[in-house]
């Protein structure tokens, strides 16, 4: 019997690509405004990521940290003095977070959420850093987890194996919900999850796997656990 849906986040419930733009946009802005001594813009910065992912590896697990790291280091190279640099990259961090996780979820994605809150047990499983209590979802989602909390990202299975702990249920209890065919639908399956499958045009596969239900629109995810559900 089904228990817990999990559900990807970007690209699953909300374009994600406008949202970074945004979000990169007004970090600009906002580092422009506080810093104009600033030597890089935010297109700038990422030329400072290889360098600092080549030192120290482990940071490219840490989306979050790695971008406050890249500010600091671009403060750092325009002269700014480290303490202030440090502060002002936590600063910037959190705009940018603020506006990372403004979103506009695709239509029906609300709806079908509350209809399976009411059923389920929902969560997140994301390889980024949408944050469901920023996103105000933490009343629906009963746990969470991002691959720079677990130290890796997916396909590994760390984040699949989290929810299975954290929820004391076995994979055929638990369907993945994502728009990925190789991050979501071949990790989930080879775990052992049930898989539905958000078709992405970005991403049209295939996996080398077939997931369990496939829609076109989020709105449609209700009907494909139903059915999900009476196999199970």
């Amino acid at each position: 019997m089904i228990k817990v849906i999990a559900f990807d986040l970007d690209d699953t419930l909300w374009a994600v690509k406008p949202v970074i733009i945004r979000a990169e946009k007004r970090l600009d802005e906002w580092l422009k405004l506080m810093v104009p001594e600033l030597l890089y813009d935010v297109t700038g910065m990422r030329e400072l990521r290889h360098e600092l992912v080549s030192r120290e590896p482990e940071l490219g697990k840490k989306i979050t940290e790695l971008r406050r790291r890249i500010i600091e280091q671009a403060l750092r190279l325009s002269q700014i003095d480290p303490g202030r640099a440090f502060e002002l990259s936590n600063d910037a961090i959190e705009i940018f977070l603020a506006a990372r996780n403004d979103i506009e979820m695709f239509d029906g994605a609300e709806d079908a959420i509350q209809d399976l809150a009411s059923r389920y047990i929902l969560g997140a499983l994301t390889n980024g850093n949408a944050d469901i209590n920023r996103l105000g979802l933490n009343h629906v989602f009963d746990f969470a987890f991002s691959a720079e909390q677990v130290g890796a990202p997916k396909p590994a299975p760390q984040l699949f194996n989290a929810a299975l702990e954290h929820t004391r249920t076995a994979p055929h209890e638990m369907i993945y919900v994502g728009d990925d065919p190789q991050l979501d639908i071949d990790a989930a399956k080879r775990i052992g999850l049930h898989t539905i499958w958000v078709k992405n045009a970005e991403r049209p596969g295939p996996g080398e796997s077939r997931p369990d239900e496939t829609i076109e629109q989020i709105r449609d995810l209700p009907a494909a656990v139903a059915r999900l559900h009476d196999r199970s």
